[in-house]
């Protein structure tokens, strides 16, 4: 936490806030309810990786569609994606941005493979509350890359991105 308040702190209250509503909470859990052939929430909790998949399909499912409301553009429906496999991505104009959702408290771990794309980085701050952070090039992400311990090198191929004074805001996309 102290390291996301170090990065994050002083721009946290600039950033765009987008609540999502009850019935995208019920739309994303039916679909996960679908996906793993379950019928209800206590068969979700008797299934040990069942909670943790529909918090993974939450925040980034609804990192996407906060996005998406925010820049008004049409929503991704849930029935057009893979939920095992799904990487949030938008696209506008004619660039496709990855959206990367992270949880309140956490820096952003990114893998050398994300850091080749240009990135909409988003906070879950809440279960249906996200903050917009901003997006960044590819060389903006590759030159505010570490580990937590502050080298440039980690065994799990995961470093933390720390370069939110060079976003750029979200709005200038629209």
């Amino acid at each position: 936490m102290k390291l996301f308040i170090k990065y994050t702190g002083e721009f946290l209250r600039d950033y765009p806030q987008i609540s999502l509503n009850k019935t995208d909470e019920i739309l994303m859990r039916n679909s996960v309810f679908e996906f793993l052939g379950l019928e209800n929430i206590n068969q979700l909790r008797d299934r040990f990786e069942g909670q943790v998949f529909l918090d993974k399909t939450v925040r980034n499912y609804g990192g996407l569609i906060a996005c998406q409301k925010f820049l008004d553009i049409p929503i991704t429906a849930l029935s057009k994606i893979n939920l095992r496999n799904f990487q949030p991505k938008v696209k506008i104009n004619s660039t496709t941005y990855n959206v990367h959702v992270f949880d309140f408290g956490f820096l952003p771990a990114i893998t050398e493979e994300e850091s080749n794309f240009p990135t909409l980085f988003v906070i879950k701050k809440e279960t249906l509350t996200f903050s917009l952070c901003g997006y960044a090039d590819t060389s903006t992400i590759k030159n505010n890359l570490v580990t937590s311990q502050g080298d440039t090198s980690s065994p799990n191929g995961f470093k933390n991105f720390i370069g939110f004074k060079d976003l750029i805001n979200i709005s200038d996309l629209k």
